[in-house]
């Protein structure tokens, strides 16, 4: 299956579209470099400035959540769906937990999901205003095996994806790094039901398998291979909707990979945003759905508000 993709950047004239802009003067020489490397390859990267002070402030930001347990924020324990802070009474920082859509509660998480120079590069790519519509905390490498993220997160349409993720800390090989695949942007979509590449949980394993052997197949046969992002803080790292990625293994338990995640999607295309979180009704879990059209701005980059925020 093709998706037939409208932007700039995914038309056969690409390059030549980079050179007019750089000869005009709207793109400087090095984002001219990244939006190369992100035509060919499928991906961009580059440094943004995160010092130990903006780190560590998140870091108490983290454990904040921890102690105070907001009723309005989600954590996604390992292997599970996401759960109000108040009502979670698992482990505390399991290996593999997720913290969905904290740039409701944090001034430094708001700082990345709505970080200038990312917006740049983000606007550059679809060559029209963007907007950031959900984000992720990991502590620890996700270990997700690879996949594409139209499977999981729905834009309309799904070419107007986009994501960043930023690297809160030093990140080695014994950290389970992001694995990532390029020039698999270009690679033909697998269709989990007929005319869909939705991966939604009533697809089965065997599809799920299906899926996996297929990429791989399609990889070998273009002669694609996996590599692994090891940085440095405030390292970035920007993906296109098409790029097969995922987590590799955390090879030393005692290794953190403290990161951040920002899905973006055209502004004239993404309005609201609907999210749910389970709360204790009585004895039980109950799963509760809201949405928000809150947009929260700042110098004119705009980014949805956390859907459950002051439920």
């Amino acid at each position: 299956m093709e998706l037939q993709s409208d932007l700039w950047l995914d038309q056969p004239d690409a390059h030549l579209r980079i050179d007019e802009r750089l000869a005009a003067g709207l793109i400087t020489p090095d984002e001219a470099a990244r939006l190369r490397t992100f035509v060919d390859f499928g991906f961009l990267t580059f440094p943004i400035d995160l010092d130990e002070g903006f780190c560590k402030a998140f870091d108490d930001d983290v454990n904040g959540f921890w102690t105070d347990r907001p009723a309005d924020l989600a954590v996604s324990p390992p292997m599970e769906g996401p759960i109000s802070f108040r009502d979670w009474d698992g482990k505390v920082k399991a290996p593999g937990y997720r913290i969905p859509d904290m740039h409701s509660h944090s001034d430094r998480a708001l700082d990345i999901y709505l970080h200038p120079e990312l917006f740049r590069m983000v606007e550059l790519i679809y060559g029209e205003r963007a907007i950031a519509f959900q984000s992720l905390y990991f502590e620890y490498g996700s270990q997700q095996s690879l996949h594409r993220d139209p499977m999981f997160v729905f834009t309309d349409p799904p070419t107007h994806l986009l994501a960043s993720w930023v690297a809160l800390e030093d990140v080695t090989e014994e950290s389970g790094p992001l694995a990532y695949v390029p020039g698999s942007h270009r690679l033909p979509w697998f269709e989990f039901t007929p005319g869909s590449i939705l991966c939604g949980h009533e697809i089965t394993k065997e599809r799920r398998e299906e899926f996996n052997s297929t990429t791989e197949a399609l990889m070998h046969e273009r002669g694609l291979q996996v590599e692994r992002l090891t940085c440095r803080r405030g390292d970035a790292f920007i993906w296109h909707y098409g790029l097969v990625h995922g987590g590799t293994r955390i090879a030393d338990k005692a290794f953190t990979r403290k990161s951040f995640v920002t899905h973006y999607c055209t502004a004239a295309d993404k309005k609201s945003r609907t999210a749910g979180m389970n709360i204790r009704d009585g004895g039980a879990l109950k799963r509760v759905r809201t949405t928000t059209e809150r947009v929260i701005e700042r110098d004119g980059r705009r980014g949805l508000d956390n859907p459950v925020r002051n439920r």
